[in-house]
């Protein structure tokens, strides 16, 4: 039994390590691989351990991903980068309608548009050598045909943060 009690109910939690849906980062396809789930009769809370070094980490799979940047992803990438809208907007040329748009999915960015995204969001994390890559490998390959898929982020045995295919 779990010496730790829910605040609102006052129940023990059940603790378990599970491959957790972090739906908190505005990303519907996230998973974060081996996160400790408290559980009680009222809901679940995740302890998503070192959330800044997660969300690096999902950054640069957004990044490097060879689909089209959805509106979810973009507003991701928007604040991570920690801008606003309007800031953001001028930055890639374009207004901040555009980019409201482009974020609620009303409308999707062009594919020069969504390049220009990866690079500003690369620069601005200082991501120099991803920018390359992006630019020499990864922008021939992004493609309309390349279906979204689940995105898995793992610690490695050192407590760093990356992208896999799946969760062990």
């Amino acid at each position: 039994m779990s010496k730790h009690k829910c605040l609102r109910c006052g129940e023990p939690y059940r603790i378990t390590t599970e491959d957790y849906h972090y739906l908190e980062s505005g990303l519907d396809n996230l998973w974060i691989c081996g996160v400790e789930v408290y559980r009680c009769q009222c809901g679940e809370s995740a302890a998503v351990p070192q959330p800044i070094e997660i969300h690096r980490a999902v950054a640069k799979c957004l990044l490097m991903s060879k689909t089209p940047l959805s509106g979810k992803e973009i507003r991701f990438l928007r604040k991570h980068i920690a801008m606003k809208a309007i800031d953001f907007a001028k930055r890639i040329g374009v207004d901040n309608a555009t980019v409201s748009r482009w974020e609620n999915a009303k409308e999707h960015p062009s594919d020069v548009a969504d390049r220009a995204i990866r690079l500003a969001c690369a620069a601005r994390l200082e991501y120099f050598k991803e920018a390359k890559e992006l630019f020499e490998d990864i922008f021939p390959e992004i493609g309309h045909d390349n279906p979204h898929i689940p995105m898995f982020i793992a610690a490695d045995q050192l407590g760093r943060f990356s992208c896999t295919r799946e969760c062990r």
